[in-house]
């Protein structure tokens, strides 16, 4: 990756980048290894999800049906940011809604063939990015209101509240980032939130988990009151 960032600029006017290809793969990788770590450690420190009756047990399942595609979502979304960055999208198109004056910038379909744009087209990237990134937050909202009202445990609760509120503050930051012609401090707190909201979907998704049989077995139906 940093070697391809070396090579001779095609004319004297361009900055050398780095291949957003092997950007991409690097960072694909590395949040990879990060996934397999994080969910390790989880593993060692909570082998078993926390469930204290058969109700909440039903709920989570419903939940994780839900929270698998948001965090393969929110996954496609970092690495569409990997490309942002290796084509240096950011620095284009700095208006929020619009790109511009329109919504859907010209020439976005104009290299050959035409996937090459979706990797290489500075306009068709950043919008990409920007609908990847609606679509976080719409899902991750969703995501919320069909399980506010479920039988769950208070910590998938406050999980699924965390998310909302780092996809909220990952979306804020982007568009500032953005706005601000995409200044070093901004763009570095930008991926440590996709790091972080990563980070809460591993652990909502650990959460998740499914009891072992002897667990279950031991389950009541309903979470004892402590008033009963």
């Amino acid at each position: 990756m940093v070697k391809s960032g070396l090579e001779e600029p095609p004319s004297e006017y361009s900055q050398p980048r780095v291949s957003p290809y092997r950007l991409a793969a690097h960072l694909t990788s590395a949040f990879a290894i990060y996934c397999g770590l994080f969910w390790t450690a989880l593993s060692v420190v909570m082998p078993e999800p926390p469930a204290e009756s058969l109700a909440w047990v039903r709920g989570a399942a419903k939940v994780k049906k839900l929270a698998l595609p948001v965090s393969f979502i929110v996954g496609i979304t970092a690495i569409s940011g990997a490309f942002v960055a290796g084509n240096d999208a950011g620095r284009a198109f700095n208006t929020f809604p619009k790109m511009g004056d329109t919504w859907i910038p010209d020439g976005i379909f104009e290299m050959k063939p035409l996937i090459r744009n979706f990797f290489e087209n500075t306009a068709t990237v950043q919008l990409d990015h920007r609908l990847l990134a609606t679509t976080t937050l719409l899902a991750i909202g969703t995501m919320w209101w069909f399980t506010r009202k479920l039988d769950i445990h208070p910590a998938v609760k406050a999980l699924i509240g965390s998310t909302v509120g780092m996809t909220a503050v990952q979306v804020t930051l982007g568009v500032s980032t953005l706005l601000s012609y995409v200044p070093v401090s901004l763009g570095s707190a930008h991926q440590a939130g996709a790091l972080t909201l990563l980070t809460l979907m591993l652990l909502l998704n650990h959460t998740l988990r499914r009891p072992s049989p002897s667990l279950l077995k031991s389950l009541p139906q309903v979470v004892k009151s402590n008033f009963s």
